[in-house]
């Protein structure tokens, strides 16, 4: 019954495209239509429908709490989580005069812990539901979401210093990992850099391959609803970044970055990259 539920939750938020979990219409509508003094607790309500966006229900101290209690937990603790992220993985690597771009910003916690250490921050998502949930939770001076449609327009192209993305590659099958790079290689000045957190084979990871491979009713709905969690060897993200243009590739352990291991993406890895002068 549970799976049906969270079926069934998904389903109706999904939008046209790959992944596109909080891209129905309905979303902004109801956001626009919600008064002001409630738009944070809609905000976390409706994020609580993907399958992306506060999944912990069940750590321990969470699951007796009431359910506006626990998304508020939740809330708190992707902020801290994305606040290390930056103190601990991205500074350093970003600088004051910086224009950052964060790629797949979802809801926003990563672009708003990183506005304050540079010039300006651009929070793009495929997912408008998404976006308008961000404005709503995550807003801070000098932080522009750009919803969907106006990705090649709202931001300059070759404009960006820094390109940061969380929790999406892992997501993309290897031509929708191209493709992002083409999409950020436009808009990286020369000499820009980008920082992907990825994922590589082992820990009982999939490939593309290997979900492709999957025959089952199960496997074939994840891998055509975007239920899915793609691994790659070290070799072929090399492969695909350096196919794009990109020099400099460089692919540093998480865990040797933190000093704890505070988050699942301490578990994984980060390419660095560089848009070439």
């Amino acid at each position: 019954m549970k799976k049906l539920f969270a079926a069934v939750k998904w389903a109706i938020t999904l939008g046209p495209g790959h992944q596109n979990f909080l891209g129905a219409s309905w979303i902004q509508k109801v956001l626009d239509r919600t008064p002001a003094d409630r738009k944070r607790q809609r905000a976390l309500q409706i994020l609580s429908l993907s399958p992306h966006y506060f999944f912990c229900r069940n750590e321990p101290g969470l699951a007796e709490m009431p359910f506006n209690e626990y998304l508020n937990a939740a809330f708190e603790a992707n902020r801290r989580s994305r606040q290390r992220i930056v103190d601990e993985i991205l500074r350093g690597r970003i600088s004051s005069d910086d224009v950052v771009l964060d790629f797949g910003c979802g809801p926003g916690f990563l672009a708003r812990a990183i506005a304050p250490e540079v010039k300006r921050v651009y929070g793009y998502d495929i997912s408008p539901g998404a976006i308008a949930c961000a404005r709503i939770l995550n807003p801070a001076d000098g932080l522009e979401y750009i919803d969907p449609p106006d990705f090649s327009t709202a931001i300059p192209d070759e404009g960006i210093d820094f390109i940061v993305s969380l929790a999406v590659v892992q997501h993309l099958t290897d031509d929708l990992y191209a493709k992002l790079l083409d999409d950020c290689w436009s808009k990286l000045k020369p000499g820009g850099r980008i920082a992907l957190h990825v994922q590589l084979t082992g820990g009982g990871w999939r490939t593309e391959q290997e979900w492709r491979d999957d025959r089952s009713i199960q496997g074939r709905l994840r891998l055509k609803y975007g239920l899915h969690c793609f691994a790659r060897p070290e070799e072929k993200h090399r492969e695909i970044v350096s196919g794009c243009g990109y020099t400099g590739i460089n692919v540093e352990n998480i865990a040797d970055l933190v000093s704890d291991p505070f988050d699942d993406i301490c578990r994984q890895h980060l390419l660095l990259a560089e848009k070439p002068v």
